[in-house]
């Protein structure tokens, strides 16, 4: 059974989606066997490359032309030609190799994706298409949401939603074949408290008696982590605040208003920021007293799960449709509009949450969201779709 996975990013260039796709397949690949190409496209880097990333394939289709922001008729230009770009590559590569592949999954959304949903349905191949962030429509390009449609209407195609969010979007559309999860937790996820200490010698430049709140996410302006400066402030001088995540050069002032605020409010030894790929996520996680999710918008906040899976109390934006279904108050964290006193009251608060609350929690987390689980039934679904 070989599989091609198409996401609008892929390594080294991180995303969420992409991140999940990656870890998803390398699961079930180790489990059932399942084998697997990519087909990817890029925000970062410019022109299209071949490549291995470990023993797999992975095609970048990235166009050579720079788009400018501010609206243009050039603007325009370069958005045709770049359709034309990824459409005309992605054509030339699948129509040579439709046959190697049992089904397409995709994550995320380009003009790529959408051409291939197109290109599999038409050679009567089952597609799996998840839905990883927040949308209004959930077939893409809108300009051809219709057609993509009658596609998702078929049997031998499945709708992925991470989120009761998602699941809302898709049936506002129709009646689909869906499946709604959340995002399978992979084994590194778990209670680890005596290695707490150790990890923060490791990871960090605060001392064992800190209280360390921790962020760890893209430093772009809707993961809000300026947010928590104000936050801080307000927290008792034995609170730390740990910031960590890739960076991009065009997210580059917004990590200066960070900075510059830090300063402002005196707060320079009392914040870490640590920039670039985190693959030792589990490790912020255990490392922390409180984990912080300020974001204002999201697909369904996997570090919510991740960190609770730890023993880790969270304290979250409230996120309608998501939050409720992943963190319970008083058990796991707390959560609630971005309020600073609402914040600095729901930390102190979680904070002292007891150990065996935290314990109990975690087990509630686990049954639901471990990868065992999912991955049985994503390996089932799959089957399902090919035969």
């Amino acid at each position: 059974m070989k599989i091609l996975i198409a996401s609008s990013k892929y390594y080294p260039e991180y995303s969420g989606s992409g991140y999940r796709a990656h870890q998803t397949y390398k699961r079930l690949e180790k489990k059932f066997g399942i084998d697997f190409d990519v087909i990817t496209n890029s925000m970062t880097y410019v022109g299209n490359k071949n490549f291995l990333h470990g023993n797999k394939k992975v095609l970048r289709i990235s166009s050579p032309f720079l788009i400018p922001k501010k609206k243009s008729i050039k603007r325009k230009l370069l958005i045709c030609l770049e359709f034309i770009w990824e459409i005309f590559f992605t054509w030339i590569y699948i129509k040579k190799n439709i046959n190697k592949y049992d089904l397409l999954h995709t994550f995320g959304n380009s003009w790529s994706i959408g051409f291939l949903t197109w290109y599999f349905s038409k050679n009567n191949k089952p597609i799996i298409r998840e839905l990883c962030n927040k949308m209004k429509n959930p077939f893409y390009p809108i300009q051809f949401d219709k057609s993509i449609k009658k596609i998702f209407l078929s049997k031998k195609t499945l709708i992925v939603a991470i989120s009761k969010m998602l699941e809302k979007v898709v049936k506002a559309h129709g009646s689909f074949n869906l499946w709604t999860r959340l995002n399978p937790i992979s084994d590194k996820f778990f209670i680890d408290y005596k290695n707490k200490l150790y990890l923060r010698k490791k990871l960090t430049k605060f001392e064992d008696t800190d209280i360390i709140l921790s962020c760890v996410a893209n430093y772009i302006p809707r993961k809000n982590q300026i947010f928590l400066i104000d936050v801080l402030k307000g927290l008792p001088p034995e609170f730390k605040l740990l910031l960590a995540g890739p960076l991009k050069r065009e997210n580059q002032n917004y990590l200066n208003e960070i900075k510059n605020k830090i300063k402002f409010l005196n707060l320079t030894e009392r914040v870490e920021i640590l920039t670039g790929f985190v693959s030792n996520f589990d490790e912020f996680i255990k490392l922390s007293d409180v984990f912080l999710f300020p974001s204002i918008e999201e697909g369904l906040g996997t570090p919510i799960i991740e960190a609770q899976a730890c023993g880790v109390p969270v304290v979250s934006n409230y996120l309608k449709d998501i939050v409720e279904d992943i963190l319970i108050k008083g058990e796991g964290g707390a959560y609630s509009k971005l309020d600073k006193s609402e914040w600095i009251k729901n930390i102190l608060e979680v904070h002292d949450l007891s150990k065996q609350k935290l314990i109990n929690n975690a087990k509630k987390i686990n049954s639901i969201s471990s990868s065992k689980v999912i991955d049985q039934i994503y390996y089932n679904k799959i089957l399902n779709l090919i035969n």
